[in-house]
């Protein structure tokens, strides 16, 4: 009896050092690619500045005043200046990288429990497979933008409706990539044996082949947040996501327009912004793919 326990202590022991080497081994080759590492320094770089707003905006960005309205950069105090109603350009810049990045990732979020859910189902079962693939390809025949803007217009302008839209916009894609990657898995020995052994479809499911589609649902989901980010900003560049006077990268783009000869600062910088966490988010999830491929394992 003892020493059963002590082989079980021993083996959970190697399968942590074995997920440690792993990781450390993934951590080593995503360091070595210089674009990754570019790309990781600009999201944890926006993500402190989006998680400190209230300690280091200098401003409160809704705070209006007139007599200092469309101030240049480096004016009166204002590092960036300031818009058409006098609130400081940086500190709505700051606060706007908050809501990018909530809007990012909940849309993000949203799409991976349907996407993935939708994905595993369609890829172990095959009386599924063709449904659930012809609702999907149903959804791909629309231009993602304008899919987007069907579903925002139906349920009304604003912030959750923009993450719904954008949420049932990535549905699609996440659900094929994971369908495809079920496909591969399922034909595996282990999933063979535990078959097999009497495993029930669900731990089958969630227990042998999910684990194993992680690394491409991570990045394709570090990849998928760029495209909701930038997708995000269109939506209320258009219009039809965040509203004034809410601090949002796209809004304050496209307010900046009426302006864009007297101030073009007020355009130019959002959309630098915007710019700068897209390149980010796609470098980044570059980096995760060519860290987690196998085939790249003895390069």
């Amino acid at each position: 009896m003892a020493e059963s326990i002590s082989a079980l202590k021993n083996g959970e022991v190697e399968i942590e050092y074995k997920k440690s080497s792993q990781i450390k081994e993934i951590w080593r080759r995503l360091k070595r690619n210089r674009t990754a590492v570019v790309g990781l320094f600009i999201i944890s770089f926006i993500a402190i500045i989006a998680l400190l707003a209230p300690v280091i905006s200098p401003y409160n960005p809704y705070e209006q005043n007139l007599n200092q309205r469309l101030l240049g950069i480096g004016a009166r105090g204002h590092i960036l200046g300031t818009d058409e109603y006098g609130r400081d350009l940086l500190s709505r810049l700051i606060y706007g990288a908050r809501l990018s990045l909530i809007v990012g990732f909940c849309s993000v979020a949203f799409g991976l429990v349907f996407g993935v859910l939708l994905g595993l189902l369609s890829g172990y079962y095959k009386r599924l497979d063709g449904i659930i693939m012809r609702i999907i390809d149903i959804l791909l025949a629309f231009p993602g933008v304008l899919l987007a803007l069907a579903i925002v217009s139906i349920l009304g302008t604003g912030i959750v409706n923009v993450i719904i839209a954008v949420g049932i916009w990535s549905i699609p894609t996440i659900a094929r990539v994971v369908r495809g990657t079920v496909l591969y898995i399922k034909e595996m020995d282990y999933v063979t044996a535990a078959k097999a052994l009497g495993e029930s479809d669900f731990m089958i499911l969630f227990r042998e082949i999910l684990p194993n589609c992680i690394s491409s649902i991570v990045v394709y989901s570090t990849m998928r947040l760029a495209t909701a980010i930038l997708s995000a900003a269109t939506l209320s560049f258009l219009g039809l996501g965040a509203q004034p006077p809410v601090a949002e990268w796209g809004a304050m783009a496209s307010t900046g327009r009426n302006f864009i000869f007297q101030a073009p600062h007020l355009t130019l910088l959002p959309g630098f912004a915007i710019i700068l966490i897209v390149y980010g988010f796609n470098s980044l999830g570059d980096g995760l793919r060519d860290a987690l491929d196998p085939n790249l394992k003895n390069v």
